[in-house]
């Protein structure tokens, strides 16, 4: 077999977007023809990833945004939290399933940017050889840290006590989210639609947490495990947790009206009166969105002496405070 095929269809209201991905089977690196015309933000050194060791003599473009580019082309008039039914065909599932449009493109990212030819993204290569469409963050975790293994057994010869550790991992993901954070900022001005530059800043929210979360989801995954270690260690007392999920569960916001902001003339002149009726009558649709995706619970409690209102009218200052259950 000399490639291997994963689809993407993914169908917007108006009509489908079909993606055929035609990988090499050995490398598995993106055998797609490039673009023909590639606009002025694909250059390599325009917005250069600072860690790029790609010069422009040798590759004129970026090949993460050669591959970004029919993407975006597509999703102009979309917005990130668009609801469509997405179905990924490879050669070994299929996969349906409706969800918001940023995570479709994220998913999708998963394997184009491993497979796209980037220096940076080429250790993750693994993962788009086993891509997993639609992951759940257990998943990634048990997914990336078997690959880095793997590839440290590759590397190192175990059987004389090699040492494996997870710090070049983490550092893998920190070279990540530079190269994330610099396509968002290619990105900017072009294209209209959101959905594509969300969809980035999923993966880069990844980049950032996968490090976080890692000794905590592992300590969980232990007990996956117990029947490969010995009675003696299987009954030792478990590992501390670092907590990082404890903290942002106890975490708050404290909201603030625009109407409130009447320190002097700047602020009058940076807020208008336009801009705080919109602010009013129209509540942040994202918000809506991730509560109703989610099993967040958003509790507005109005500060003391506010002033009186109405039974049914809602507070328009006061704390909110988002409640995560448990699991």
């Amino acid at each position: 077999m000399d490639s291997v095929s994963i689809t993407y269809k993914i169908a917007l209201p108006e009509k489908a977007e079909q993606f055929d991905f035609k990988l090499d089977a050995d490398s598995f690196e993106l055998q797609n023809p490039a673009p023909k015309n590639p606009p002025a933000w694909a250059k390599l050194d325009h917005k250069k990833c600072s860690h790029c060791p790609l010069n422009s003599e040798e590759h004129p473009y970026c090949p993460v945004a050669l591959r970004l580019h029919d993407i975006v082309e597509r999703f102009h008039n979309t917005t990130s939290i668009d609801i469509v039914e997405m179905e990924i065909v490879t050669d070994e599932r299929r996969v349906i399933q409706k969800t918001a449009l940023q995570r479709a493109i994220a998913s999708m990212l998963e394997l184009v940017f491993p497979a796209s030819g980037c220096p940076k993204t080429d250790h993750m290569r693994p993962l788009a050889r086993f891509h997993l469409p639609l992951a759940s963050e257990e998943e990634n975790i048990f997914r990336v840290t078997g690959m880095y293994l793997l590839g440290q057994y590759f590397r190192s010869n175990t059987a004389k006590g090699g040492r494996i550790e997870f710090q070049g991992l983490i550092d893998l993901y920190a070279e990540l989210g530079v190269m994330n954070k610099a396509i968002a900022s290619r990105l900017q001005g072009a294209t209209r639609s959101d959905s594509v530059k969300n969809a980035i800043t999923l993966l880069d929210m990844y980049s950032t947490l996968v490090p976080l979360l890692l000794e905590d989801q592992l300590i969980e995954m232990r007990g996956f495990f117990k029947a490969f270690l010995p009675e003696e260690k299987a009954s030792e007392a478990p590992l501390v947790r670092s907590n990082y999920l404890k903290s942002i569960k106890n975490a708050a916001l404290e909201l603030v009206p625009i109407e409130e902001r009447k320190n002097d003339g700047d602020d009058e002149k940076k807020v208008g009166p336009e801009t705080k009726r919109k602010a009013e009558a129209q509540p942040p649709p994202v918000v809506d969105s991730i509560l109703s995706s989610s099993k967040l619970q958003l509790e507005l409690v109005p500060i003391e002496g506010e002033g009186n209102k109405k039974p049914d009218e809602k507070p328009k200052s006061g704390r909110a405070s988002f409640t995560l259950p448990d699991d």
